[in-house]
This record gives structure tokens, sequence and C-alpha cells, in this order.
């Protein structure tokens, strides 16, 4: 069985590896702003060999690591900055709607005070001492009685 073991592993793995695709062995075409296998009219032959050595390779997937981690970082920054404006701007928009409700009374209990103030001068316009109070300077009302007066004994 040991025999079958050390015999069969490498064979399966040479047979995987010769039915692969090999990309190294491909052309790769690009026509216009795309890549592809097959030619196309007006394509251009691109070399796609990837001639990097391993430690560059190991040097570009610790740099992506690195890229990856900074953006989550800057990701859960942003996100905390968001969160903080967020609540600014409802504390913002709370205070203003609070003002804005403050002033609305205000200027309800005002109209109110001055309907009050209104009636209560109506009320007192009908007498003639109101009038006369209330009459523009410079201006004189009387009275003149008409009829006959009886004299007083």
């Amino acid at each position: 069985m040991k025999s079958f073991k050390h015999t069969t592993l490498p064979a399966l793995a040479l047979l995987c590896a010769s039915l692969t695709p090999q990309a190294w062995g491909q052309q790769v075409y690009r026509c216009g702003n795309s890549y592809s296998q097959s030619p196309c009219a007006g394509g251009v032959t691109v070399n796609a060999d990837d001639s990097r050595t391993d430690a560059q390779r190991a040097a570009a997937k610790e740099g992506l690591a690195r890229d990856k981690a900074l953006g989550k970082e800057l990701e859960a920054s942003r996100r905390k900055d968001e969160a903080e404006a967020l609540a600014r701007d409802k504390a913002a928009l709370a205070a203003h709607a609070k003002a804005a409700a403050q002033a609305k009374a205000e200027e309800k209990k005002r109209e109110h005070e001055e309907a009050r103030a209104k009636k209560s001068n109506k009320k007192h316009t009908g007498s003639r001492k109101a009038q006369a109070s209330n009459a523009e300077p410079g201006v004189f009302t009387t009275t003149v009685r008409t009829g006959s007066a009886k004299p007083k004994k």
C-alpha cells in the first residue's frame, strides 16, 4: 500500500498539472479597452508573462494586506465621523425646532394680548368720557342738547 501512495500521488499531480490551461503559454490580445484570449479586429498582442520573483510576489501580497487593513481603519473612522456629524445635526435641528416653537408661542401670546387690548378698547370707546380721552390732540368735541329744558326749581 505504501508504494501505491508514493507512486500514485506524484503521477496524479503531474496529470492534473498537464490538464490545467497554462496562462503563460497563451496569447493575450488587447481589443480597445478590454483584453481577450481570442484575436479581434485591430487587436494588439500583449505580453502577459509574470516576470516577478517569489520575493516580489510576497511583497505585493503583504502590501495588499496592509492596504486592506488601512482601508478598514479608514472606513471605521469615516463611519464614526459620519455618526458624530449626524448626532450634531440632529441636536442642531432639535434646538432650532425648539426655538421656532418658542417664538411661535410668544407670537401667539402677543397676538392674544393685542386682541384682548383691542376688545377692551372697544368696550371703553362707547362712553363720552372715553371718546373725549381718545380724541386726537387739538380736536375739541362737545355735546349739544336740543329740545326744551325745564328750569329747575
